[in-house]
């Protein structure tokens, strides 16, 4: 039986799902861990939540661990990780106003901007310098567009987000699963733009551990990593939706209609999950690759936070992103993963 328990937090987006499905299919038990998932009310809750050692872990975006580590290169990062829990999955979503009258596009927004020189516009986003403002100043540029006097950031929790949009605080924002669709079925405005058609394949959420609990922790750590790969393989079968859905979308999680969260699970698959029929190591090997950990990905973003003023050029140099993002210690972990990815689980079910 499992030791201790694991505290691990999230926030309530549709991208918890290997978190919720590990824990209510019971694969995190499987693998002798007791876990206790704690919902957090934003990402600046999680931040506050991890360096306080309140947490041993979370679902936190790709830029939380490079921007904890660049506090201070000389040390070592206070939060590290090997897994990823999803890529892509962010949305630009427009008010009604600037859809109505014509904008499909960066470059359409600039020509309605510039008819209207007296009109700001005022963006949401979830989290300073993170994922989610990197997307939407990379889709902005594309119409020569900067945020400024004119285009303006708020940084709001992502479950505010269709809220302040109905009162008419915010004319659009970019944020995750479910906010984007539930703004778009409340009719309250449009999709324009999704991370994936940027930057297909791109991290987005990762499971941020706290170095120091890894140090003492390794055989906890490699365990998460097995249960949740287990949780991603579950959630590859299309036999599985449903039961996903249920989990997912429950008051536990993400509290939002079933609805919502099918069209996220099934935008998700199509982009990258294999197809039906598939052989089953295939299928176990493509799901390996899509929660490895990238310093590829993580090096886009710190040339991001370069590009915008948004660290230090020498700082930045000296960050070492093989101790933050912990390949080798992946590949290690699901290297011998075949022998668990098989087995059938049956306990463990939501309430």
């Amino acid at each position: 039986m499992p030791a201790s328990a694991v505290r691990i937090g999230f926030v309530p987006l549709v991208d918890c799902a290997l978190l919720a499905v590990a824990q209510e299919k019971g694969f995190f038990l499987a693998h002798s861990l007791d876990v206790e998932l704690r919902k957090a009310q934003s990402w600046g809750q999680v931040q506050e939540k991890l360096l306080a050692r309140e947490w041993d872990a979370a679902h936190c975006l790709i830029t939380m661990p490079l921007q904890f580590a660049l506090g201070d290169p000389s040390r070592e990062p206070p939060v590290s990780y090997a897994f990823t829990l999803s890529r892509n999955g962010n949305g630009i979503i427009l008010a009604n106003a600037p859809w109505n009258e014509g904008v499909r596009d960066p470059e359409g927004l600039s020509v309605w901007l510039a008819q209207r020189p007296d009109k700001t516009l005022r963006l949401g986003v979830v989290y300073p310098r993170g994922t989610q403002e990197y997307f939407l100043r990379s889709w902005l540029t594309r119409g020569g567009l900067t945020l400024g006097k004119r285009i303006s950031l708020t940084i709001i929790p992502p479950q505010e987000m269709v809220g302040r949009l109905r009162k008419g605080e915010i004319d659009g924002f970019c944020a995750g699963e479910p906010w984007s669709r539930r703004a778009s079925a409340s009719k309250l405005g449009r999709l324009v733009a999704e991370s994936g058609g940027l930057f297909p394949g791109l991290g987005e959420k990762v499971l941020g551990v706290r170095t120091d609990w890894h140090r003492g922790h390794s055989l906890e750590h490699s365990r998460l990593i097995r249960a949740l790969s287990q949780a991603s393989l579950w959630m590859s079968d299309p036999e599985n939706l449903a039961e996903a859905v249920e989990i997912i979308a429950s008051k536990h999680y993400v509290n939002t209609p079933k609805t919502v969260v099918e069209a996220a699970l099934r935008d998700t698959a199509d982009r990258n999950l294999p197809k039906a029929g598939a052989d089953p190591d295939a299928s176990r090997a493509h799901a390996n690759r899509l929660n490895l950990p990238s310093q590829a990905h993580a090096k886009w973003y710190l040339d991001q936070m370069r590009l915008w003023g948004h660290v230090d050029v020498t700082l930045a140099a000296g960050l070492d992103l093989s101790a933050i993002c912990m390949e080798g210690f992946h590949n290690s972990v699901t290297a011998t993963l075949s022998a668990f990815v098989g087995q059938k689980i049956t306990y463990g079910a939501i309430t």
